[in-house]
Order: structure tokens, then C-alpha cells, then sequence
């Protein structure tokens, strides 16, 4: 179900109880965070109705995304009960159809079959380095969608939109029976200000973590990472701002300081491509990190130099630089490639 305050629009959820009872709509964030109680009072037996207006326990408006519901009721007996779909329905992985890539619009059109996490990944085929990240597990209702792009990677240094081997990756997991949808789609994930200590009660015993299964992150750390390329020692640039280099060159990868901690304490490898081509990765990722690209198994001329950090958990981070390759003329041999731990 999908709503928008803004419009003056509520979410109403219908249900039956057989016995009176004092009953409760209670509204949770992904993070499982208590976002509202909606008291419905002592409720006799038969049909109801209770309406959440979108707004936090403090009169706030809470932000477009994904909240799940709850309903609590206690009986004459004092014996609780709590109707809730969370842990029962949802994060199963979905597949994504109609997948397709419009230029002329700029679009990445798919569709889902239901409500939806969804993380668009960009890329080259055949092997080739992930170059964006579109959207980063944010919620989608079913059925058809759209989201921009520019065409460009995520350093804006190189366009794909109608690159001979652009890769448009979707990927979804399931929302689950009892999500409501607030607000128009968003375009990242967002949380409202809540008490840790709020949460919900799980339903069911949390089983253990798989790899790559996005939906058993934590939401707050389920997104990709900013990944940073720079090149030690150079300084020179050209009238298009590409980087002058020569011989061996020290390609320095590190990530954005919000960023850091969840890549390492998650482990990585960084794995470094050239025009789009493999040409080094380590299995044993650290920060920050110096790849010394031997320049002389290129042609003189412009080149794109391009680094994925693959978390084994997910998450993921690119970068590209555009260089400009310099042949000095004569003089000693580059060195070969090398790692430099910093």
C-alpha cells in the first residue's frame, strides 16, 4: 500500500478480532525502530479499521520509504497477541523483468512482480568493472518503473549511454505482505530520527547470516561504498583535465570516511581495470592501498583507469580516473606491477 501525506492521504489497515480488545497499530522503519502507536481503544468483536497519518510519535513527518505495520491486541484474558507479517513474508530474492536501458529517454526501465528493494548496478559486460551505482536498495512498489540517468559512471568521467557493452544490473528482494509505502519513490534511504531502544520484536528466530544476501543486512549498511582513485606524485593535467603519466605509476585506492570502517571490518578485494580490461586485483583488500600500473602495456594516448572495491558482503564501491599516457623517449625501464601497503 502506498500513500502520500503530503496529498492529505492516509494509510488505512482493515482487520477482524473475535473477541473484544484493547488493539494498537503500531508502525516500525526498516531498521525495525517504533515510528508511531495508533491507539484504536477497547474495540468490540467484528470488523475495523485504524489510519496511520505518516507522521512520527513527535507530529513529524517521517520520510519517503518503506514502514511495515503491526497489530497489537490484548483481551479480557490479558494475553497479548501481535499479528505481524514482518519476519513471516518478504526478503526472498525476486527476479527482475523487462529489464532495458532508453537512450533517447534516459531511462533504465524494469519491472517487478511486488514490492521491492531495488539496487541497479551499472557496468561492461564480458568481464568488465561495475562503473555506477543507480539507486542503492531503495523501495519500489510493483509493477513498472523508470529510473533516470545521465549516462555517465559515478566519477563522471565516462559515458555509457551508448557504450557497445553497457550492462544494466537489477537486482530485488521482496517487501514484506505488511510494508506501507509513504510518499513518493525516493532515490536513497532515508531514517527518521527514533530511539534504538524502540524496536521490534522479531516473530521468528533470526537465522544465520548467508553471503550476498542482501536482505539480511542491516538496511543502514546494506548500500555501496564511495570508493576514491588519485595518483601519487602526478600533477600534471592537460587542457581536458587528464592526468599526464608515464612509466610506472602509483594508482592510490581509499574510500570516503563514513565509509571505511563497514568496508574493512567486512573485508574486500580491490580489483583494478584499464579501458574496461582486468588488469590487477588482491585478495586481501587494505587501506589505503597503491597499485603501481606499469603504463608501458598501453599505447600512447588516453586511457581510463578504473577500481572496484567487491565487499563480501555486497557492498560495492567504483571509481575512474582518465589519464593521458606519455611516451618520454628513451630512458630507464618501468617498473613492474606492485602493491604498496600504506
Amino acid at each position: 500500500m502506498r500513500f502520500d501525506p503530503e496529498r492529505g492521504e492516509t494509510a488505512t489497515v482493515h482487520f477482524r478480532i473475535d473477541v473484544p480488545a484493547e488493539v494498537t497499530l503500531v508502525i516500525y522503519d526498516g531498521r525495525d525502530r517504533r515510528v508511531r502507536e495508533v491507539e484504536g481503544g477497547r474495540l468490540e468483536a467484528g470488523e475495523h479499521s485504524l489510519a496511520w497519518d505518516g507522521q512520527d510519535g513527535r507530529g513529524r513527518q517521517v520520510p519517503a520509504e518503506a514502514y511495515v505495520y503491526t497489530l497489537e491486541a490484548i483481551a479480557d484474558s490479558g494475553a497479548p497477541v501481535i499479528h505481524d507479517l514482518t519476519d513471516l513474508t518478504g526478503g526472498e530474492a525476486l527476479e527482475v523483468a523487462d529489464v532495458e536501458w532508453d537512450p533517447e529517454a534516459g531511462l533504465v526501465r524494469y519491472r517487478t512482480d511486488k514490492p521491492a528493494r531495488v539496487n541497479i548496478r551499472l557496468g561492461l559486460q564480458n568481464g568488465g568493472p561495475y562503473l555506477r551505482t543507480l539507486i542503492d536498495w531503495v523501495p519500489r512498489a510493483a509493477g513498472k518503473q523508470a529510473e533516470s540517468w545521465d549516462g555517465q559512471d559515478a566519477s563522471g568521467v565516462l559515458s555509457l549511454s551508448r557504450h557497445p557493452r553497457l550492462s544494466v544490473g537489477v537486482m530485488a528482494y521482496g517487501l514484506p505482505d505488511n510494508t506501507l509505502l509513504v510518499g513518493a519513490a525516493p532515490d536513497r534511504v532515508s531514517f527518521a530520527d527514533l530511539p534504538e531502544e524502540a524496536s521490534r520484536p522479531r516473530q521468528t528466530p533470526k537465522g544465520p547470516k548467508r553471503m550476498y544476501h542482501h536482505a539480511d543486512q542491516p538496511l543502514e549498511t546494506r548500500g555501496d561504498v564511495s570508493a576514491s582513485l588519485t595518483l601519487d606524485g602526478i600533477t600534471r593535467r592537460d587542457a581536458q583535465g587528464r592526468w599526464i603519466v608515464s612509466g610506472s605509476v602509483p594508482v592510490r585506492l581509499n574510500v570516503a570516511d563514513e565509509d571505511r570502517e563497514l568496508v574493512l571490518t567486512r573485508r574486500f578485494e580491490p580489483v583494478f581495470f584499464v579501458d574496461g580490461i582486468y588488469a590487477f586485483e588482491n585478495e586481501v583488500g587494505f587501506l589505503p592501498m597503491t597499485w603501481h600500473w606499469d603504463t608501458s602495456s598501453v599505447n600512447e594516448g588516453e586511457h581510463f583507469v578504473t577500481v572496484n572495491v567487491r565487499g563480501y558482503d555486497g557492498n560495492f564501491g567504483t571509481a575512474t580516473l582518465k589519464v593521458w599516457v606519455d611516451r618520454p623517449g628513451a630512458g630507464s625501464a618501468p617498473a613492474g606491477q606492485e602493491q604498496t601497503r600504506e
